[in-house]
C-alpha cells in the first residue's frame, strides 16, 4: 500500500513535471495524439463507443506499463485484441437477439395471416378480418419483432451472419475468438519477454555493489 509520504512525493513530482523540454521530446508528444487517433480509427468501427475504447486503452497501458516503441506497440496490440474479443461477444449477443426476433416475427406473421380470409388474391383485394382486435395486436407485435430483428444495435451480428455460410455464423464467431485469444496470449508473452530483457539491461545491482564487469579485482 502506498504511504502518505510517498503519495505526497508523487504529487510534488507531478507538480514539478512540465513535460518534455527538448525538441525531440516535444515532437514525440505531439505525435502521441496522432498515433493514438490512428489506432482508434483502425480498430473502432463506426457506431462503436470510441470513449470506451480509449478507456480500455488507458487502463491496459497503465497496467502493462510499456517503455519504448516495441513495448508500446505490443501493449497497443493487446488493446486491439481485447477490443476485438469484446466486439465478438457483442456480435454473438446481437446475432442471438436478431435470430430470436426473426423466429418471433415468422410466428407472428402466421398468426396475423390466420385472421385474414379472402377467396381472391390478397394483393388485389384487402382480406376480410375475422378477429380485428386479435389481428391488430398480432400486426403490432409483428412490427415490433421486425424492428428488433433489424435495429442498428444488432447490425454487427447480422453482418457476421451475412458473411458466413448457411448456419455457420456462430462457429465462425467461435473461430475468431479462439484466434484472437491465442494472439492475445502470444502478445502478452512477447511483451513480458521484452520487459524482462529491459529489466536485465537496466539492472542496478552492479552499480550498488560497486562491481565493474570485466574487472579482475
Amino acid at each position: 500500500m502506498t504511504s502518505e509520504r510517498q503519495k505526497a512525493a508523487n504529487r510534488a513530482n507531478a507538480r514539478n513535471s512540465t513535460g518534455p523540454k527538448t525538441p525531440e521530446g516535444k515532437a514525440a508528444v505531439r505525435l502521441n495524439a496522432c498515433r493514438h487517433g490512428l489506432l482508434s480509427r483502425e480498430v473502432v468501427l463506426p457506431g462503436e463507443d470510441l470513449a470506451a475504447f480509449e478507456e480500455l486503452r488507458k487502463h491496459v497501458r497503465e497496467e502493462l506499463s510499456p517503455v519504448g516503441a516495441i513495448e508500446g506497440f505490443l501493449a497497443d496490440r493487446v488493446v486491439n485484441l481485447m477490443w476485438r474479443l469484446q466486439r465478438s461477444l457483442r456480435a454473438e449477443t446481437a446475432l442471438f437477439h436478431s435470430r430470436i426476433h426473426e423466429l418471433k416475427a415468422n410466428r407472428l406473421k402466421k398468426e396475423a395471416d390466420s385472421y385474414e380470409e379472402s377467396i381472391i388474391d390478397r394483393l388485389a383485394i384487402p382480406p376480410d378480418i375475422t378477429n380485428k382486435p386479435a389481428h391488430a395486436q398480432a400486426k403490432k407485435a409483428l412490427e415490433d419483432a421486425e424492428y428488433e430483428q433489424n435495429r442498428n444495435e444488432v447490425l454487427i451480428g447480422r453482418a457476421i451472419d451475412a458473411d458466413a455460410k448457411e448456419g455457420d455464423a456462430f462457429p465462425k464467431l467461435a473461430r475468431y475468438e479462439r484466434g484472437w485469444e491465442r494472439s492475445l496470449h502470444r502478445t502478452l508473452e512477447q511483451l513480458r519477454q521484452e520487459q524482462h530483457k529491459r529489466s536485465k539491461r537496466s539492472s542496478p545491482i552492479s552499480a550498488v555493489v560497486g562491481f565493474v564487469p570485466g574487472s579482475t579485482e
